[in-house]
């Protein structure tokens, strides 16, 4: 009996529990009015910068406590730069009020640039509660100690409000943050890639097939974040390119017909690649970011091979090194210059370490080849040459792929 009590009890917890994360859910996709949550915030934060500029070692104790009373408690972390920018700290609200009145007795002038704030989208915290994030300049001047002190930085606020009768109320200061520093982040891929070499002559001559490879690639990039979202980052990357041409059969000359059929041609260069890319980051939650690159990459072919088959018509034998072209080599470009592009998810395993995965493009613009053979489509083909590089038309490698791996931030700290 007593089992049968307690399962049941469980049971109602469960439900009760499932009820109010259905409800705890249904807040968090209110339709914001953006406009609204503006005018609240900026309405909080000018009465902010109002009430500070008027605490001094004289200050009324009704301007104290209004002053106060636009944060939850008084234990409120808000940031303390008051005493310059190498002790920068974190205090309560309570103890920023007296520091202030120690240090400036005279006051500390205040001025916050509510013409271009950055707000996020709010976020559900609990019982109705939401937090959102406001960014924006900050300018403060006053003098401490006989010496002028003055400040511009970027600030950042964190807002609680309340969402009751269908609209956002009750906005408080719910705490300061600066933005992070300078973050420098190292990621390691390995990417399967789908990859090959167009050529526009290739494409349009009926003969021949230009077919793609698959291939795995992998690389190592370090990216620095100036900001919340943006950054720039270098990288080294191996990379191989695969793509082949195929035709039904050499055409026969003045008479004489090879009789090989099923023709298949295989390419393949490795490239030691250099990335480099201007990035973007945003959190699309606690756990995941949302990471986008766009950039050039700067390759310098180390080694290559190709390679040639075909059925003797006659025989019905696999014949290989069908194509004689021993200058072939000579009609390529060792530099070669593509663009870049990748977009993907990390995921936070904590604040260093992530997983991560997306997908990828490099395309070439700069050419393979130099183009030397310019009587390719007049004449016959008559197997006597690598047809993708001694097209007329412009040879250039492309590769779509998927990123599989890992990043670690190795100074700074993310914002929550």
């Amino acid at each position: 009996m007593r089992l049968n009590s307690i399962l049941k009890s469980g049971f109602i917890v469960l439900i009760m529990f499932m009820l109010s994360t259905e409800v705890a859910l249904s807040q968090d996709i209110p339709v914001w009015n953006k406009a609204l949550l503006k005018d609240s915030v900026t309405a909080l934060l000018t009465k902010y910068q109002v009430l500070h500029n008027q605490i001094n070692s004289q200050a009324d104790s009704s301007v104290v406590w209004s002053f106060m009373h636009l944060f939850p408690n008084p234990k409120v972390q808000v940031v303390n730069d008051l005493e310059g920018p190498a002790k920068i700290t974190k205090i309560s609200i309570e103890e920023f009020i007296v520091k202030l009145a120690d240090l400036f007795p005279e006051g500390l002038n205040l001025t916050l640039d509510l013409s271009r704030p950055t707000i996020d989208q709010p976020k559900y915290d609990r019982n109705n509660r939401y937090i959102l994030r406001v960014r924006l300049n900050r300018f403060i001047s006053g003098i401490s100690g006989g010496k002028v002190f003055s400040s511009k930085q970027k600030i950042i606020f964190i807002i609680a409000f309340y969402y009751s009768d269908n609209a956002p109320g009750n906005f408080t200061i719910y705490g300061m943050e600066l933005p992070p520093a300078g973050q420098g982040v190292i990621s390691a891929v390995v990417s399967p890639a789908n990859t090959g070499f167009n050529n526009t002559t290739l494409n349009t001559d009926a003969r021949l097939i230009n077919n793609r490879g698959m291939v795995v690639n992998g690389g190592l990039s370090y990216t620095y974040f100036s900001s919340i979202h943006w950054g720039y980052g270098a990288g080294i990357q191996l990379s191989q390119y695969s793509g082949s041409v195929s035709l039904d059969k050499f055409d026969s000359y003045a008479g004489f017909d090879p009789s090989l059929t099923n023709v298949l041609i295989n390419n393949e260069l490795w490239f030691a690649e250099l990335p480099l890319y201007f990035s973007y980051r945003s959190n699309l939650s606690k756990r995941f970011e949302l990471r986008a690159d766009l950039g050039l990459s700067f390759g310098f072919r180390i080694f290559e091979e190709m390679g040639s088959s075909a059925v003797n018509h006659n025989t019905g034998l696999t014949m290989t090194n069908v194509i004689s072209d021993a200058g072939w080599i000579s009609q390529m470009k060792r530099f070669n210059m593509g663009l870049l592009g990748n977009i993907g998810v990390a995921y936070k395993l904590n604040n260093q370490i992530g997983i991560l995965a997306g997908l990828g493009i490099r395309q070439g613009i700069s050419g393979l080849n130099n183009n030397s053979r310019t009587d390719f489509l007049s004449t016959r083909y008559e197997g006597q040459y690598n047809p993708l590089w001694g097209a007329p038309g412009k040879t250039i490698n492309q590769a779509f792929f998927i990123n599989l791996g890992a990043s670690i931030r190795i100074n700074g700290k993310d914002e929550k």
